[in-house]
């Protein structure tokens, strides 16, 4: 839902925090023989299924591919996986798994100390509806494999394959193991079957998707009873590239919790109208844009909507009532 920019979120500004990423990796856990998961790569390349199936591929290169790098990493090693008989297949998949091993292995040692001593996250990325802090070197957020694991095992580590979420969306409940690449049975059949990762350069969410006030017929001039006579589903203009993502982090059902959000704002602009605001500039001094904001609580036009929880819905719901 919100667009992650890892800079942004860095303790220390101009960290390369991909070169220390890439190092923590190969210094902070190492194998029982020894070798670094490098070296241990560079040794599997050498014959075999593994070197037919990563050939062309560094281990750097896996690790550290970017969104759309990823996409085509999964692209040309799920082709050449498909040419394997099922014996060659389960092997390759279980050599993988263990070099690319996640939990028990780099999780807790090497991947949540980087991101805990690296960054500091304020809300979930995919839904915006918890916070993710860290505190005392503690930290709230788990990390998502955007594309599942369990089906792209040789994703386990890459770095912008992580994704810091709430433990909501990464529950086995909202997100779990569905196929964020292509056509998942559990999750139904969309036109685009390829979601976009929060991280990705054309991940735009915000733009394209936006809340949307929806009444009660019997709710006149925004004369509301109750909360439950408010639905704010999310709708796309203009396109259907975001209909999966919504529907994999259950965002529309999730929201229906927090009517209550809508409802104290509507109520407020029944409230203070532009009179009222007008006069508690006169009486108090403090200017109307701010008087405005504090009562709605808005969200600046520049703000950045990670920083606190439901400020993408407060701020589409602020348009929609012609509050900005």
């Amino acid at each position: 839902m919100i667009k992650l920019h890892y800079a942004s979120h860095l303790k220390e500004k101009n960290f390369d925090f991909e070169k220390q990423y890439y190092s923590d990796l190969k210094t902070k856990t190492k194998f029982d023989t020894n070798e670094t998961i490098e070296e241990k790569y560079n040794r599997y390349l050498k014959n075999g299924t593994f070197r037919e199936i990563f050939y062309g591929y560094t281990f750097k290169e896996i690790v550290l591919a970017n969104s759309e790098k990823i996409q085509t990493i999964i692209m040309g090693i799920e082709k050449k996986i498909n040419r394997l008989t099922q014996r060659k297949q389960k092997n390759l998949k279980t050599k993988i798994e263990n070099l690319f091993k996640y939990t028990n292995k780099y999780q807790g040692k090497a991947l949540t100390p980087f991101f805990t001593d690296n960054f500091n996250f304020s809300t979930c990325f995919y839904c915006n509806k918890d916070f993710i802090t860290n505190f005392d070197k503690t930290s709230t957020f788990q990390l998502d494999h955007f594309y599942d694991k369990s089906t792209y095992p040789y994703l386990a580590l890459s770095l912008y394959n992580l994704i810091p979420s709430c433990s909501t969306c990464n529950s086995s409940k909202v997100k779990g193991s569905k196929n964020t690449y292509e056509h998942d049975p559990k999750v139904g059949s969309f036109k685009n079957e390829r979601c976009v990762a929060p991280n990705d350069k054309d991940f735009d969410f915000e733009e394209k998707v936006k809340f949307k006030l929806l009444l009660n017929e019997s709710c006149k001039n925004l004369q509301i009873k109750t909360k439950e006579d408010i639905e704010t589903p999310l709708k796309e203009n203009y396109s259907n590239e975001y209909e999966k993502y919504t529907e994999v982090f259950k965002l529309n059902e999730r929201y229906k919790a927090h009517k209550d959000i809508v409802f104290e704002m509507m109520h407020n602009a029944q409230l203070y109208p532009q009179s009222r605001l007008k006069e508690l500039q006169n009486l108090t001094g403090i200017p109307y844009q701010q008087i405005k904001k504090d009562i709605f609580n808005l969200i600046d036009e520049d703000e950045d909507l990670s920083k606190e929880p439901f400020s993408k819905l407060i701020k589409d719901i602020s348009n929609e009532l012609g509050l900005e």
